[in-house]
């Protein structure tokens, strides 16, 4: 069986939903320390001045708050504000309307509940229905692991008895010096590879890593298979 493991991405970028259709099970890593400086909370949109960030503000806690438990600051505010960015930069996008009153009902629901990891679940529950991915979700607070980092990950394998995880290629030079503890567990260690494919976007030349909601909505049902393009 094989698996992935990632933090819930705020409007994930088009390679995290290509690994979650590759596995068998994902899981989503939430009882680790929260980075205030990442993708956790925010993500570029294409606007009609290139990529521009948007930032999901949250309430800071204690020096090293775990992602479940981090809330976000002025949710009603900020749902507002996120709709108003969406319309403002989308709405003439071809599929605009087709997603238009999901996205609002996914983002209300997200927003209420005043929970970042729950927002953005919400928010990958709904694009890997669009898509069509139905890899089963997880969470490495269900499984009980005090270990860290490698070992957490080699914890959790052996939990789910994955024999196979598929790592982001950024993470390979920390992964390949601890390659030998995978090898002691017979866990397959590979990594994936991946090409940005181009597809129709607005606002003048194409702009690479820009959110999955940028795909969806210029592109509709063909977003999977643009997706599955960038493998290699």
């Amino acid at each position: 069986m094989k698996i992935m493991i990632a933090q819930p991405t705020f409007f994930p970028w088009l390679g995290y939903f290509d690994m979650i259709s590759q596995v068998d099970k994902f899981v989503i890593l939430d009882d680790v320390d929260f980075d205030y400086q990442s993708w956790q909370h925010r993500n570029n949109f294409k606007t009609s001045t290139g990529l521009k960030l948007f930032t999901v503000p949250v309430k800071r806690g204690k020096k090293k708050d775990k992602i479940l438990d981090i809330e976000i600051a002025n949710p009603e505010f900020t749902y507002k504000k996120l709709i108003k960015f969406c319309s403002s930069n989308y709405n003439k996008s071809k599929y605009y309307k087709n997603y238009e009153d999901d996205l609002i009902f996914t983002l209300q629901k997200g927003f209420a509940s005043k929970n970042l990891i729950k927002l953005n679940v919400e928010i990958i529950k709904w694009f890997l229905e669009i898509l069509k991915i139905d890899t089963p979700i997880l969470y490495s607070s269900e499984m009980k692991s005090n270990s860290n980092k490698t070992f957490k990950i080699i914890d959790i394998c052996k939990n789910l008895n994955a024999n196979e995880y598929i790592s982001t290629i950024g993470s390979k030079d920390y992964l390949e010096n601890h390659k030998n503890f995978f090898i002691n567990e017979k866990i397959l260690l590979t990594y994936h590879k991946y090409k940005h494919p181009k597809y129709n976007q607005l606002f003048g030349p194409f702009l690479e890593y820009a959110c999955i909601l940028d795909l969806i909505l210029n592109e509709g049902q063909n977003s999977l298979d643009i997706i599955r393009s960038g493998r290699f």
